[in-house]
C-alpha cells in the first residue's frame, strides 16, 4: 500500500533479493510507491483470508516447490506460514509482531491457540520492548527466541523545504479509536485556547468514534477550532507533519508509534504519551517532550511549554529529526534487519 510500512518492507525485499531468492506473498497487489526488483516473485494469496484449507494446501505446495531457507510472516498470515514451516522442517521460521495484544479480542481459547502456534516459529521479531515483553508475558514466548527491531521511515526533510511551519497548528494523525486517547488531546486542546486562542487542531484519520469526537468538540464550544479531515494518502500526511507546530500522539498504549517517527523524520516536534512504544522513542526534553498517560492537565502544560518558547520546540524538533536519522531511518535499518537475516542463515 501507499505507506510507510510498504515502503519498509518492500525496500528490505529489494535487499534481500540482491543474494537470495525472495518470493513475495499477498491478499492484494497494487501499486506502490517502491518498485520491487524484476527477480522477485509476487503471488496473490488465493483466498480472501489465509485461514482456510484452500490456502493451507497451496502454501504446502510452494514451500515443496520453492524448498526455502526462511519464512517471514506477520499479520493474518502467522498461523499458517508457521504451522506450514514447522511441518516442512523449514530452517527458519519468523513471526514478525507489530501490535500489542491488547489490540485483539483475549479469549483464553485464542491465547492459547496463538501461543502453541508462536512457539513453532525460530524467532520472533518485534518493533519495540514494549512489544517483546508483552509478546513473551502475554503468550509464554522465551525472551531468547524474541529480537527487537524497530520500525523505520524514509528520510522526507528535504522533498518539504519549502513548507512553512504554521505556528498556530497542532496535528494527530491515526485511527479515531478510544485506544487512542483522542478525546484527552480535545479536551487539552480546549483549556490552551484560553490562552492562545488562535490555535488549531487538525485530526487526520478514520474510526468509528468519528461522531463521539464531533460532539466533544460541540460540547466543549470548539467545534469551530478543530477540523476533522478523514483519512488522506501519504503525501499530504507528510505535509501536514510539515506544516504542524507539534503532532501529538496521546495514545492509551502503542507497540511502536509510526506516527512519532514519520513526524521526527520531517522536523517536526512531538508530544507523546509516557507508554509503551512512545517512551522507547522520545526522550524527554530533548527529542520531545513526554506527558502523563491520560491527563489531560499534564498535556496542557507540556503544550504550553512549546507555545511560549519557540526556541525550546525549534531545539526540540532538530534533536528528535537527529534521533530518526540515527536510529529509525530506512537504510540505517535496511542494512541492520538484512544483516540479522544473513546472519541467521549462515548460522
Amino acid at each position: 500500500m501507499n505507506n510507510s510500512t510498504a515502503d519498509y518492507f518492500i525496500t528490505l525485499s529489494n535487499k534481500l533479493s540482491k543474494d537470495n531468492k525472495v518470493v513475495v506473498l499477498t491478499s492484494k497487489i497494487r501499486k506502490t510507491n517502491i518498485t520491487l526488483d524484476e527477480s522477485i516473485t509476487i503471488l496473490k494469496w488465493p483466498t480472501k483470508r489465509p485461514t482456510t484449507w484452500k490456502g493451507f494446501w497451496f502454501l504446502c505446495k510452494l514451500v515443496r516447490d520453492y524448498k526455502p531457507d526462511i519464512m517471514i510472516s506477520m499479520f493474518s498470515f502467522v498461523n499458517l506460514f508457521l504451522i506450514v514451516g514447522w511441518l516442512y522442517r523449514i530452517k527458519i521460521r519468523v513471526a514478525w509482531i507489530r501490535t500489542l495484544s491488547s489490540q485483539y479480542a483475549q479469549k483464553k481459547h485464542k491465547v492459547y491457540r496463538k501461543s502453541v502456534i508462536y512457539g513453532l516459529s525460530t524467532d520472533i521479531i518485534t518493533n519495540s520492548v514494549a512489544t517483546k515483553k508483552d509478546v513473551s508475558s502475554f503468550f509464554y514466548i522465551p525472551d531468547r527466541k524474541i529480537t527487537v527491531l524497530p520500525n523505520s521511515v524514509k528520510d522526507y526533510s528535504d522533498s518539504l523545504q519549502d513548507i512553512m511551519t504554521a505556528t498556530e497548528s497542532l496535528l494527530y494523525v491515526g485511527r479515531l479509536h478510544p485506544s487512542k486517547g483522542i478525546d484527552v488531546l480535545i479536551q487539552s486542546f480546549s483549556q490552551l485556547l484560553n490562552h492562545f486562542p488562535k490555535l488549531r487542531l487538525v485530526i487526520i484519520g478514520h474510526g468509528h468514534i468519528l461522531n463521539d469526537l464531533v460532539k466533544l468538540t460541540e460540547s466543549l464550544g470548539v467545534s469551530n477550532r478543530v477540523s476533522f479531515l478523514g483519512e488522506k494518502d501519504k503525501e499530504t500526511v507528510l505535509k501536514a507533519y510539515k506544516k504542524s507546530y507539534c503532532t501529538i500522539i496521546p495514545s492509551h498504549s502503542e507497540a511502536f508509534g509510526f506516527t512519532v517517527i514519520e513526524a521526527m523524520s520531517v522536523g517536526t516536534c512531538v508530544i507523546g504519551a509516557n507508554n509503551t512504544g512512545i517512551k522507547e522513542i522520545i526522550i524527554h526534553e530533548e527529542t520531545g517532550l513526554l506527558f502523563e498517560t491520560g491527563n489531560i492537565d499534564d498535556l496542557t502544560l507540556q503544550l504550553g511549554r512549546i507555545l511560549n518558547d519557540k526556541d525550546f520546540r525549534n531545539n526540540l524538533a532538530r534533536n528528535g529529526y537527529q534521533r530518526f536519522f540515527n536510529k529509525y531511518e530506512n537504510t540505517y535499518a535496511i542494512n541492520r534487519d538484512s544483516e540479522f537475516f544473513k546472519r541467521k542463515l549462515s548460522s
